[in-house]
């Protein structure tokens, strides 16, 4: 009885590895684009940590638009700042995408914006793809 139970726990082990392995590739796939906003950039993944629509302005901020591992086509694109509801680009970064290409990322000079709301812009071509609306106290 006590092999038996050994033998189950051992069988449902190899066989829970076995499934995790077989899945991991896809789990850790990025199939979408995305579009963050915050302090602290991952070292290791294209993503921000601590990512967010509000905050206090007393840090810059790092935009980083996202790719997924899959793109259609490359195109030029754009991460660019207005405030909410003026057509004045406050900040522009451009970048050439490539194959390899996991996410870019723009330094924000908010330091020199006053409070209030902006909106973030990531876009491909002609398509605006993404955006973000942020609120700076």
């Amino acid at each position: 009885m006590k092999r038996r139970l050994i033998l189950l726990t051992m069988v449902l082990g190899v066989s829970a590895i076995i499934l995790f392995l077989s899945l991991y590739p896809q789990l850790g796939r990025n199939t979408k684009y995305d579009l963050q906003l915050g302090h602290v950039p991952n070292q290791e993944f294209a993503r921000i940590n601590d990512h967010s629509d509000h905050f206090v302005n007393n840090a810059g901020l790092i935009a980083m638009a996202i790719y997924p591992d899959k793109k259609e086509s490359l195109r030029q694109a754009q991460l660019y700042v207005t405030k909410r509801g003026d057509s004045e680009v406050l900040q522009v970064q451009k970048e050439r995408e490539t194959a390899d290409l996991a996410a870019f990322e723009m330094r924000l000079k908010n330091l020199k914006w006053e409070p209030g709301e902006y909106t973030l812009y990531f876009k491909r071509g002609l398509d605006i793809q993404m955006k973000l609306d942020s609120t700076l106290e």
